[in-house]
């Protein structure tokens, strides 16, 4: 009899672990399509009820990285993805097009639609900076955290700018990023913080809110092609010379 009531406890304290282990992984509840609605609003633009992606705020550059952004603006735009090259982060996580997250035990994939490179998110390591050369999408390690997962993301290549609203990138660019799902599952919200000493004079921090899409909804495919005819027309200058086209005919 005792021999019996000790296994229907011991089955009882698995099947609540089990179950709080399911709990805790819906509480997390990444795994889904992801639409970015907003960046963090102020005081003021709540008060007026502003709505929509709002512009963000300028990151706190130093003066020689602000003199390179405004000769960057000044000169002949042509963008890494107006030459089909990868967009990197965190540019593929805020633009107007849906970002997939699949959860796992050991990593997190993100898949962009507009992005060629997916990113991994690798979970329960140790692993503090990235080695080898730097990439587009960098190296990402992560753990939870009260609730949040917090993210570092490394080994970021220079050949675009990884600071929102910044110049061209840098080597040495570190952001931090922390996820929450909230709103009961139906909202998430990111928020980056970018370290560079070459380029900015303090962390700079913005904070993104994305809207969960309906069960079922799914990422388009997004092609990048210089080839096609409309390409030239829409930029107003060649993808691969930068030199100015002539307008469309009326």
């Amino acid at each position: 009899m005792a021999y019996r009531s000790r296994s229907c406890v011991l089955l009882a304290v698995a099947a609540l672990t089990a179950a709080a282990g399911a709990a805790s992984a819906e509480e997390k509840g990444l795994s889904g399509l992801w639409l970015l609605t907003h960046h963090e609003r102020t005081q003021a633009e709540q008060d007026q009820g502003i709505a929509g992606i709002l512009p963000r705020p300028d990151p706190p550059l130093t003066p020689k990285a602000r003199e390179a952004l405004k000769a960057l603006q000044q000169a002949t735009r042509v963008m890494a993805r107006q030459r089909c090259l990868p967009v990197g982060v965190p540019r593929m996580m805020v633009n107007e097009l849906p970002i997939e997250i699949i959860e796992g035990p050991e990593r997190i994939a993100i898949i962009g639609e507009q992005a060629e490179l997916a990113r991994t998110i690798y979970l329960n390591s140790d692993d503090k900076g990235a080695e080898g050369e730097p990439t587009w999408n960098g190296v990402s390690y992560g753990k939870w955290v009260k609730g949040e997962l917090v993210v570092q993301v490394t080994g970021l290549n220079d050949k675009v700018s990884h600071i929102l609203g910044g110049p061209a990138g840098s080597t040495a660019t570190r952001i931090e990023e922390r996820y929450k799902v909230v709103d009961g599952g139906k909202g998430l919200t990111l928020t980056m913080t970018f370290s560079d000493p070459q380029l900015l004079t303090r962390p700079y921090t913005i904070a993104y809110h994305y809207d969960r899409q309906p069960p079922g909804a799914q990422r388009w495919e997004y092609v990048c092609d210089v080839d096609d005819p409309a390409w030239s027309t829409a930029l107003g200058y060649d993808p691969v010379t930068g030199k100015p086209t002539a307008p469309p005919s009326q």
